[in-house]
Order: structure tokens, then sequence, then C-alpha cells
């Protein structure tokens, strides 16, 4: 027997076949210039997504480092400057309370 006859002798349905083989199988049907073509366009996106990883994570990183520093760097100056013009805005109403009213009319006048 030969191996057609042999593969002929079983029946379709007890067959099982893997994707792989099928596409395998079917390579043969397109030419070399259409199989290299869609290669390259396969392994393209295959680039272009693991490059897309790769700019995530730096993007992600580059924002995480901003925000942070922006914030070790910025809130304790924000603090500062609030406790700032709490402490001044204490001194001028402790001011007005011991002067009275009128403290503020007499420096206008003064001036």
């Amino acid at each position: 027997m030969s191996e057609g006859d042999i593969w002929d002798s079983i029946p379709d349905d007890e067959l099982e076949e893997t994707i792989m083989e099928r596409l395998w199988g079917l390579r043969e049907m397109f030419p070399e210039s259409f199989r290299s073509r869609v290669d390259y366009s396969v392994r393209l996106g295959i680039w272009a997504t693991q490059m897309g990883f790769v700019l995530f994570s730096l993007l992600r990183s580059i924002v995480w480092i901003g925000a942070t520093t922006g914030l070790v760097m910025c809130v304790p100056y924000m603090i500062e400057k609030e406790r700032a013009e709490m402490e001044k805005t204490q001194i001028e109403q402790q001011k007005k309370l011991l002067l009275g009213p009128t403290s503020s009319s007499l420096k206008s006048k003064q001036s």
C-alpha cells in the first residue's frame, strides 16, 4: 500500500488536524511573493505592538516621575505660603482687636 492509499482508507471524520497543520497545508495555495508580504506585515505588526508597549511603559514612567517630583517640590511651598498668609491675617486681626476699628483709619491719615 502506498502512503496515499493509507490516508484515503481512513474516514474524514476520524482524521484530526491541528490549526497549525491546516495553515501549513494552505501555504501551498498562495504564491511566494504573497506569503512574503504577509510574513512581513505580521512581523511589522508584532514589532509595532512591542514598541507600543515600550512607549506606553516609558510614558507612564515619565508621567509618574513628573507628578511625584511636582508634588514633592510644590506642595511644601504652597503649604508654607498658605501658613504665612494665615499668620499675616491673624496678626492683622489681633491688631484690629487691640487697637479698635479706628486704627485702620488713623493709619490711612498718617500716610
